[in-house]
């Protein structure tokens, strides 16, 4: 099949969360399938990229009650296409976090079928990833000035995170995307204002999210943000397929960020990466280590954890934290580390040798979120022979085995991440079990050719029903 993706950011070239990861693997675990597959995405300011896309010209876009001119420039790599759009919008500093951003990503979105269209592709499907490029759904089914053959192309919209939806106004937004006014009694009108979240999800002919037990709890209004109703309402044709993690990054058997490689059998090398990260942070050896590897945010959970520190103490764990977010979670860390010395550290920020350095030298890792759609950080750790100690919900519950491959708990407080690090601590006093968790741990398939193939399957039962329907919209 012929897949265009469409994603407001795609790792290697741009990131700041998961979307990126996936956006990033996905489309080569698909290619390695035999399947051509595109990845549309902004040309920002930001871009990492070595050498840059080529500069393949301009492209008029109807939009915003005119015609805007975007630039397209692409580049190939491990059998995958990449088109980058360009204009002065995505021309900033930061990716995201703009008064603007619904406005900007409207004109990203109107975009692709053009640009799709400039690069010779004949989609069998598009691919849509969060409320940033939820409404070419929409516009593949009722927009007007779409290339010869696009019309009524099939679509999947993947929700990542639905706790972000992008709002606007609807008439605005409407004008902005060049739409007909009958669709303000559409599936994008959420409360007399613009839902690019909820347009995604009644457009789409098929809507995926990047975990099965992520996929019933957004049908409840506690992980519905509001669009629990509407969850409930396109149940049919919602689906959930777990990530996965790239196996080649993140493989202690080749992992040239530590200090000792080891794999199941050599299990006991561990133990160097566990003595480094101690000489690194100043922590006692004889303790087991408790790693957190995540963004400082209440959604993660880190302000229960950093609640529980003193109780982890007592359990006699040490307790490394790497990540950043908000300050007044920072500070917390901080005080918990100048007030424990030898038992906890930190490091605020990111470092990507010092997280494979967490995942390999640490024995367990918490993973206290409130809500994890997919998560990738207890895969990665159970590949590390470090076991995850997460709260039981969306990706986490559907990873982890608890007291087989990690340990689960349900109270999102330091309680509930108590009752399961007391647990684990049990385990850990019993050398031959805890290596017996390790192993079963790293036996673990988190690969992306898993997942690939379930949504290649996926896509084949969303394009075949279609391909008889598609006609031009003149």
């Amino acid at each position: 099949m012929n897949i265009v993706f469409a994603s407001s950011e795609v790792y290697p070239y741009s990131k700041t969360g998961g979307l990126a990861d996936v956006v990033g693997a996905l489309p080569e675990a698909l290619a390695k399938l035999g399947h051509e597959v595109t990845v549309i995405s902004p040309w920002y300011k930001t871009l990492r990229a070595d050498p840059q896309p080529l500069w393949i010209g301009d492209e008029w876009i109807p939009f915003d009650g005119a015609i805007t001119i975007c630039g397209v420039g692409t580049l190939e790599k491990n059998g995958v296409k990449y088109a980058f759009i360009s204009n002065e919008f995505f021309n900033r500093p930061a990716i995201y976090s703009y008064n603007d951003d619904v406005k900007r990503f409207c004109l990203f979105t109107r975009a692709i079928p053009q640009v799709t269209a400039r690069l010779g592709i004949k989609p069998d499907l598009f691919h849509v990833h969060d409320w940033h490029t939820a409404y070419l759904p929409m516009l593949l089914e009722h927009g007007w000035h779409m290339p010869e053959g696009f019309a009524h192309t099939p679509s999947v919209f993947t929700i990542h995170n639905i706790q972000y939806q992008g709002n606007s106004g609807l008439d605005e937004t409407l004008y902005w995307l060049r739409l007909p006014s009958s669709l303000k009694d559409s599936y994008m009108n959420y409360f007399g204002g613009a839902n690019a979240m909820q347009a995604g999800l009644g457009f789409a002919h098929k809507v995926t999210t990047v975990s099965p037990t992520y996929a019933e709890e957004i049908k409840s209004p506690e992980y519905g943000y509001g669009l629990d109703a509407t969850m409930r309402h396109v149940s049919g044709k919602l689906v959930g397929i777990l990530n996965g993690i790239d196996t080649d990054i993140w493989n202690p058997a080749t992992d040239k960020y530590i200090p000792k490689q080891y794999d199941r059998k050599t299990l006991e090398h561990k133990g160097a990466n566990k003595q480094e990260l101690c000489e690194r942070f100043n922590l006692d050896i004889n303790k087991p280590i408790l790693g957190v590897v995540s963004r400082l945010a209440d959604q993660k959970g880190i302000d229960f954890l950093a609640s529980a520190i003193p109780g982890l103490v007592w359990q006699d764990w040490n307790v490394m934290v790497l990540g950043a977010g908000d300050s007044y979670l920072e500070d917390s860390v901080r005080y918990h580390t100048n007030t424990n010395p030898g038992r906890v550290a930190n490091y605020i920020g990111y470092d990507e040798g010092f997280a494979h350095l967490i995942y390999a030298g640490s024995d367990a890792l918490a993973i206290p979120s409130r809500f994890e759609p997919c998560g990738l950080t207890q895969m990665i750790a159970m590949r590390y022979g470090t076991l995850p100690v997460a709260r039981d919900t969306g990706g986490l519950h559907d990873s982890i085995i608890h007291d087989k491959t990690g340990f689960l708990f349900n109270s999102a407080s330091p309680d509930g991440l108590l009752w399961a690090t007391g647990v684990a601590r049990g385990v850990y006093a019993q050398s031959e079990l805890w290596r017996e968790r390790q192993s079963l741990a790293m036996e673990q398939d988190f690969s992306w050719e898993v997942s690939a193939r379930q949504y290649a399957e996926m896509y084949q039962s969303v394009a075949e029903p279609q391909r008889a329907k598609r006609k031009p919209i003149l």
